[in-house]
């Protein structure tokens, strides 16, 4: 079951909205939907830092699957999410996406790709758990696929696409997929598979940053 992702732009900057009140109301929509627990991930964003999100140095409001609600900063290291909601995203209420998002380019967005990519191939997993580890492998199973491609994918259509052609590796990127269906209750958690997913990671981040990829 996929999460469900939403983006908020707001006309107050983040620093401007009562969070604390914000999150109440969320809490109680889930609490009213349980199917949803754990689902959802919603980005609150200004207009105006969103216009500038290149180089504003504003705030972002993030409800992510495992987190609290949360504010971060570097508003330009979510580029591949500006360009996936103004390229796919569908309205629920007010204006286009390409009304609120400034045009990104697909070299743009295959750059954020290979960014995040590397960022995850250097993260230390020794202590991570089944969840970010399946995460892991199937982000960068998708990021493969794009940066061969240029196109945007999900991170399934990105772990068939690695399986077909790493077949080696097919019975992790299965792992990874029943991991993620479980939401990280089942697998992933013996120290073959462990050992094995943190090789993988680092073979594509490798595969992802090397200039022949393309």
């Amino acid at each position: 079951m996929s999460d469900i992702d939403l983006v908020v732009v707001t006309t107050p900057e983040v620093e401007a909205i009562d969070l604390a009140g914000l999150d109440r109301m969320q809490l109680d929509v889930i609490n009213r939907n349980l199917e949803w627990r754990d689902r959802l991930e919603i980005i609150y964003v200004g207009w105006a830092t969103l216009q500038l999100f290149r180089t504003s140095d504003g705030s972002l409001a993030v409800v992510s699957p495992g987190e609290p609600f949360h504010v971060v900063g570097d508003v330009a290291d979510w580029h591949q999410n500006w360009y996936l909601v103004r390229e796919t995203g569908v309205t629920l209420h007010g204006v286009a996406p390409t009304d609120v998002i400034p045009p990104i380019t697909s070299a743009e967005y295959v750059a954020a790709v290979r960014r995040y990519a590397g960022w995850l191939g250097d993260r230390n997993c020794d202590d991570a758990g089944p969840g970010f580890l399946t995460y892991a492998v199937l982000s960068l199973c998708r990021a493969l696929r794009t940066v061969r491609t240029g196109l945007p994918c999900s991170k399934q259509e990105g772990a068939a696409w690695v399986s077909e052609r790493m077949p080696a590796w097919a019975w992790l990127i299965d792992a990874a997929l029943r991991c993620r269906m479980s939401r990280g209750t089942t697998g992933f958690d013996d120290e073959q598979t462990r050992t094995s997913a943190q090789g993988f990671i680092g073979l594509l981040a490798r595969e992802i940053a090397s200039p022949e990829v393309g």
